[in-house]
């Protein structure tokens, strides 16, 4: 049946656009708070590796459901795969950095309002 289907009749795979999603919105988040260690620190710490790790983990299944059906989507699969790869490694990166400076994340709370 996905034989007697054309290009445009095809609809995108749901679960490479959950994907790109989860692959994406954290990659902006963190790359919006480099600027402020602090916010990014305390923030994403949590959301952003569980979605960097779905982003990878449903892109995958993803990739596998465009394989077998030939649904369309798979650049969005693959750059939400890469995009949640990214986060983890920004991620770690400011683990490492933070773990060798000698910052502890308790120590970059918000700043003090009675300035």
């Amino acid at each position: 049946m996905t034989d007697q289907l054309s290009e445009k009749q095809r609809r995108y795979s749901p679960l490479a656009i959950v994907a790109f999603c989860m692959g994406l919105v954290p990659l902006l988040y963190v790359s919006a708070g480099l600027a402020e260690l602090a916010p990014l620190l305390s923030q994403v710490l949590i959301s952003a590796p569980s979605l960097g790790v779905g982003a990878v983990a449903v892109g995958v299944v993803g990739l596998k459901q465009i394989k077998t059906t030939g649904q369309r989507g798979r650049g969005l699969a693959i750059a939400g795969c890469v995009a949640g790869a990214a986060v983890l490694a920004i991620l770690a990166y400011f683990v490492v950095v933070l773990r060798v400076v000698g910052v502890s994340p308790a120590s970059c709370g918000p700043p003090d309002p009675c300035w």
